[in-house]
């Protein structure tokens, strides 16, 4: 079954959907647990940041190991998972250029770095920790942080952070030397309400997803407003807490509008194109595995619910958390569905007449 949108000349194809929401199994196939980051390798791997079930460990006996990062690909070729038991309340996560890989801790306050090589059958882990390294400071002060998010790095290989309840961004070398930074709060250019995701495009300018302003803000490299998407203003275009941004090889914004539940798509001008709301209608690869090994799994993880609307609305999307553009224009979005939608940017398509 295919499943094509096709609007001003541009078409995207649904491809299929990754993971389950769930731990790993036996390192064969991969899940996801309330994913909050995603980020992309420069050689195209996958690492998805997943947050866990979503109440924090405060002891030294934890016991959420779904808390972790999985190493992926966007065929679902699953390596494994690390930095099992190494996050409070992980938020955002980027890869460096030499393939590090690091995330935010937005309630401990720091960045920590990892080795992407170092997977870590499940449910084991290393008791002594399996960073590389980590720096942050808690605090308001320039270089200093409150609930990072957001990651990104740029071509000089040195790392935005979205400082969200500082509601600035700032940037930094990868060892956390501080080297600049901008914004504050308000509903201004430049201003910002507890943002959360960001990406730099291939010409360099930093896009911010705005959470609490509902909209995306454009920037150049040193923090020069260049441009607003979306709105809360009542039209077409309105964004409702959005959670992520990417830019794709010919400009166009697509927004993770989380609390619409759909991938909200924009002209690199700022005009609305059209959306994605999803469109899973057959098992991952992983949840075709657990299916043909436990049926009762697939009926606990559709169940009917308040939160979880069942097999009639599967295939849309949940609250989407992030949204990432490989190299191939493929549009990568995660949900609190606990598994990935993959679509491809189509140049060559053709409509049937």
């Amino acid at each position: 079954m295919s499943f094509t949108t096709t609007v001003a000349g541009r078409t995207w194809h649904f491809s299929h959907a990754l993971g389950r929401p769930t731990a790993e199994h036996n390192g064969e196939t991969g899940g996801c647990l309330f994913p909050s980051g995603l980020a992309l390798s420069p050689d195209g791997i996958l690492f998805i940041l997943n947050r866990g079930q979503g109440q924090p460990t405060f002891s030294d006996n934890p016991s959420d190991f779904y808390r972790r990062i999985g190493k992926t690909t966007v065929e679902e070729e699953h390596f494994g998972d690390f930095a099992r038991y190494e996050f409070t309340w992980p938020s955002g996560i980027a890869v460096a250029g030499d393939g590090i890989v690091y995330a935010a801790d937005e309630y401990d306050n720091v960045i920590s770095y990892y080795d992407p090589d170092a997977t870590i059958p499940f449910p084991d882990f290393n008791p002594d920790g399996e960073r590389l390294g980590d720096w942050g400071e808690s605090g308001s002060e320039p270089g200093q942080l409150d609930g990072p998010a957001g990651l990104a790095f740029d071509s000089a290989d040195d790392l935005y952070v979205v400082d969200s309840r500082n509601d600035r961004v700032q940037k930094f070398t990868k060892d956390g030397t501080y080297l600049m930074g901008w914004g504050r709060p308000g509903s201004g250019e430049g201003e910002f309400n507890r943002p959360w995701g960001i990406t730099i495009s291939r010409a360099g300018d930093v896009y911010v997803a705005d959470w609490g302003n509902n909209r995306i803000q454009k920037f150049t490299p040193e923090g020069k407003y260049l441009a607003t998407f979306g709105s809360s203003s009542g039209y077409g275009g309105d964004l409702d807490h959005p959670a992520d941004v990417a830019v794709d090889s010919e400009g166009d914004v697509y927004v993770a509008d989380w609390g619409n539940r759909r991938i909200q798509i924009y002209e690199p001008t700022g005009d609305v194109i059209t959306a994605l709301y999803g469109d899973a209608r057959e098992p991952s690869k992983a949840g075709a595995y657990v299916m043909g090994r436990d049926v009762k799994v697939m009926e606990q993880t559709t169940k009917t619910t308040s939160d979880h609307p069942g097999l009639a609305n599967i295939g849309r999307f949940g609250l989407i958390t992030s949204v990432v553009v490989d190299g191939k224009d493929r549009i990568i979005a995660s949900d609190s569905w606990g598994r990935l939608q993959v679509y491809v940017k189509d140049p060559d398509y053709e409509p049937a007449l």
